[in-house]
Order: structure tokens, then sequence, then C-alpha cells
């Protein structure tokens, strides 16, 4: 219990992801064990979900306003197209004359769109989705783009391991060839994905493994908060997250703020124990 007391003050900002890395980990590796602070967690998500819906249903975009930001549209559309054909036969580029009307229609967009999407009725949660928060639904997004990336892999940009270093530049944090070798892994190149969600790049290292395709990821752990949607557990003894999205199992984990996660099709005991090997 006096562990519970020390943590409890970190709960709301462990709901919001707002704890640092290392403070994240020390509260999830307690949420393991204590079954009355998962219980707070719950409730703290549960409230935020509620929250958001009595927001949402109150802030419905006019019909007048939605009209008015479509005739925008329209007309700017227009006037886009002359401005094309225009720099298509002069070979110029825009002035800022052309710009500022040009940007203006982009925020009528935004804010049209974020109208409307407030607006449409919310509907019950199922089973699955009980307790998504709103950093919960943006990781949700972030493992589906890791499931296309391993699904539809694109070619290796690095075939020699010794220049996966150098990819470091462009994620941010230490690149190394995770020694896969006792599994049975077999290298095949790496490159770099772009994650559209986060605006970030990770590493992505693939692997065959026995006829089966192996994806290891790389990345900043701080803007891949991964293991927010992720059921923990403890693999030689390290704290690692698993789940299963669209038939690939997916399993995560982090040290010293660099962030590991591995695809595949095995099953979620092998993808973590992958992972917990993967940064040895």
């Amino acid at each position: 219990m006096n562990e519970c007391r020390r943590l409890l003050p970190a709960l709301d900002a462990f709901v919001d992801g707002e704890l640092p890395p290392d403070k994240m980990l020390e509260l999830e590796q307690h949420l393991v064990d204590c079954r009355v602070c998962r219980e707070r967690v719950a409730f703290q998500q549960a409230v935020q979900i509620s929250t958001r819906e009595v927001v949402q249903r109150s802030a419905v975009a006019s019909e007048a306003f939605r009209a008015r930001v479509e005739a925008a549209l329209a007309a700017e559309h227009d006037r886009e197209d002359d401005r094309a054909s225009l720099r298509e036969l002069r070979g110029g580029s825009l002035t800022w004359r052309s710009i500022v009307p040009m940007a203006a229609a982009a925020a009528l967009v935004l804010v049209w769109a974020a109208s409307v999407n407030q607006s449409q009725p919310s509907r019950s949660p199922g089973p699955q989705t009980a307790h998504v928060t709103p950093i919960g639904a943006k990781v949700e997004q972030l493992l589906d783009e890791f499931v296309e990336h391993h699904a539809n892999p694109p070619q290796p940009e690095v075939v020699d391991e010794s220049l996966i270093p150098g990819l470091e530049p462009e994620v941010g944090v230490p690149v190394k060839v995770p020694t896969l070798s006792e599994y049975g892994a077999e290298w095949e190149g790496g490159s770099v994905v772009l994650i559209s969600t986060q605006r970030r790049r990770a590493a992505s290292l693939r692997y065959n493994l026995d006829g089966h395709r192996l994806t290891v990821y790389v990345y900043d752990a701080a803007r891949f908060p991964l293991r927010a949607t992720l059921e923990p557990r403890v693999v030689r003894n390290i704290p690692v997250y698993v789940g299963t999205r669209r038939g690939y199992s997916i399993a995560a984990a982090e040290k010293r703020g660099v962030g590991y996660a591995v695809a595949t099709d095995l099953d979620d005991s092998e993808s973590a124990e992958l992972v917990a090997i993967s940064f040895h």
C-alpha cells in the first residue's frame, strides 16, 4: 500500500500519457501486480470517455455555417483551377496574393471537419474498445501502421548490417541490429518507414524465421507509446507489452528511451520472447 500511495499522484498523468518514459515504465510494472491501481486507471479512462462524448454531442455545427464553408470551398476550387491553368501557361510559381486565400480556405476546412466530426452521434463502445482513451485511439492507429508496414514491407534500403547504425539521424535514437541468431532468424535488410500518425520515422529491420516474416521496429519510445493499449507481461525479467492486430502479433519493449517492437504471424508468446531478446 505504501507503493500505491507513492504512485497515486502520478495516475492522472499516466492516463493522459504525460509521464516521462522511466516513470511510465515504473507505474506500468506496478499495475501488473496491483489490482486496486488497475481499477483506478480503468475508472479514470471511463470518465475521460464519458466527458468527451458529452462535449462532442453539445458541439454541433449549424447548417448555415456548413453552407458558408461549402460555398467558400467551391469558390476557392474554381479560383485554384484558374490559377493552375495560368501557371502552366507562364511556368511561374505561386505569389503571396494567391497563397493567402488558399490558406484561409484550408483553415475553414479544418474548422468544418472538426465541427462535423464532433456533431456525429456517439456510439457505444464495443467489448474491445470499452476503455480506449484518446491516447489509446492514436496508439491503435500506430499499431495498425506498424502491421501494415510488416504485411506490405518496403524494399530494404540497407542490406549490410554494419550500415544500420547510419539510420540513427532519421530515426532519432540509436539503431542497432538485434542478435536473433539464437532464435534461428535470418537477416534480410533494413529501411526507414514513415509512421504518419506521429509524423515520425522508425527503423524497420526484416528477418526470415523458418518461412515466417519477422519485422523488428526501432523507434523513439517517447514518440511511440505502444504500451498504452497492449497487455503487459514479464519475459526474462523484462516488461513487455503484447497484443494481436489484423491477425499479426505485436510485442513491444523499451530500454533507455529506445523502443523495440516485433511484428510476426507467430503467436504472441513467441513475439514476446523475440522482443525481449532484441536489445540484448
